[in-house]
């Protein structure tokens, strides 16, 4: 199965148009609609604004699984 993504907008009419899909005519395919998340300019989610609090950011993690320091 084939995925092409194709972004649209929403006419006034609550009507989609698709334009030039890589299918041959009369072919099935299956239509899945996602609301569009705001990205950043890189075309990722944004984590601006998302941490809380550092809790002891120096703090060595997990070092009794370390093979080298045993």
């Amino acid at each position: 199965m084939q995925a092409h993504r194709i972004e649209a907008t929403v006419q006034p009419n609550g009507k989609i148009v698709l334009e030039n899909l890589p299918f041959d005519e009369g072919e099935a395919v299956e239509i899945i609609v996602l609301e569009t998340k705001a990205k950043s300019k890189t075309g990722q989610k944004s984590l601006r604004g998302t941490l809380l609090k550092y809790e002891n950011p120096f703090e060595p993690v997990a070092v009794e699984d370390w093979e080298a320091l045993k």
